[in-house]
């Protein structure tokens, strides 16, 4: 079965160097980036509601605001991000145009049980020039689809409990979908400290593209006061949803934010290219700026910047095994996203 019926005439072109890997000696833990960001999604519908004044209500974060009490909710973003080009090791140099959509739906059974539903579709356009590898543009296109659903349950007033199946198809036009698999879950307590305080701490297990994986996570919703909060971002955008952003807001419909996150991005090749099926890796550190201003009652506009501190790019075999590595210098990139809060419509 093909991950997508369109096929890519680049796609014919040698594979050579696309990849997920960490950048420090925590690889293992860094190979389920690109999923853990995903799991983000699905577990913050269910931090924000763990936080929420009452037991009964589903909290859902808004994009650029102060959280709202909704009864249900259903948030959707999506954002578009060029990273300029920057230079590969070895020679020649590698600009990516993404484009991220992310949006979920949580629902209250009961005071106690929340069950709620998440999606994600993501794209990438590699465009490389001048490589020093088996072929001077190795891979293109990479499309990303997901879903997931997840389960919160009150243990007790201050206590939840979340548990976050996932399933994803990553790869190439023409990649096989049995073959682009990312499938696992995680487990995560959340713990509310008072109003607009909750952390939470997890461990998830993943089979990411022929490669199983252990993790831990960490997920946070402080806010300091009515400007400032530190946070980790469910929005679409350059920071997948994930990471952790310091964000300030001198009026109610205006705020910036300063985060970093992992980005890690694993993905089956088509059978077309040099390395038939092989599987590719891209990995990120992205440094970003985001200004967000509540253009319409239920919309925010998010405009991004930034810099990816490290980038490292990797090809293996059919098999999973290496074939070979480089780096990309560090590369600037600009963006802009939409996030629509429905919730608004649903009397929330």
């Amino acid at each position: 079965m093909k991950i997508f019926s369109l096929q890519s005439s680049q796609t014919r072109q040698p594979r050579p160097v696309c990849g997920n890997h960490n950048c420090t000696a925590n690889r293992k833990i860094s190979s389920a980036g690109s999923i853990f960001l995903f799991l983000i999604l699905s577990l913050l519908l269910s931090i924000s509601a763990c936080g929420g004044g009452g037991v009964g209500g589903v909290r859902i974060e808004g994009p650029s605001r102060l959280p709202r009490e909704v009864q249900p909710g259903s948030p959707v973003s999506a954002a578009a991000v060029n990273q300029f080009p920057s230079g590969v090791s070895g020679g020649g140099s590698l600009r990516v145009i993404s484009v991220y959509t992310e949006g979920g739906y949580a629902y209250n059974v009961n005071e106690k049980l929340q069950i709620g539903i998440s999606a994600n579709y993501g794209y990438d356009n590699f465009f490389f020039t001048g490589l020093n590898f088996y072929a001077s543009r190795p891979w293109s296109n990479v499309h990303y689809v997901g879903v997931s659903p997840s389960v919160l349950y009150h243990l007790q007033d201050k206590w939840c409990l979340m548990v976050v199946p996932v399933l994803q198809g990553a790869g190439e036009p023409g990649a096989d979908f049995g073959r682009a698999l990312i499938y696992g879950g995680a487990v995560a307590g959340v713990y509310n400290f008072g109003k607009d305080r909750v952390i939470g701490l997890g461990i998830g297990a993943l089979n990411n593209v022929d490669r199983a994986s252990l993790f831990p996570f960490i997920m946070v919703n402080w806010r300091f006061n009515k400007h400032w909060r530190l946070a980790t971002p469910y929005r679409a955008g350059p920071a997948g949803p994930g990471g952790l952003e310091l964000s300030y807001s001198p009026i109610e419909k205006l705020e910036f934010g300063l985060g970093v996150t992992y980005l890690s991005k694993r993905f089956r090749l088509s059978p077309a290219n040099l390395i038939d099926n092989g599987i590719g890796e891209y990995d990120t550190v992205p440094l970003i700026a985001r200004m967000s201003f509540r253009i319409l009652p239920v919309v925010d506009l998010n405009l991004y910047g930034g810099a990816s501190l490290y980038n490292y790019i990797r090809l293996e075999n059919s098999r999973a095994k290496k074939l070979f590595h480089s780096h990309q210098n560090v590369a600037p990139f600009v963006g802009v996203g939409l996030s629509l809060n429905f919730e608004k419509f649903t009397g929330g």
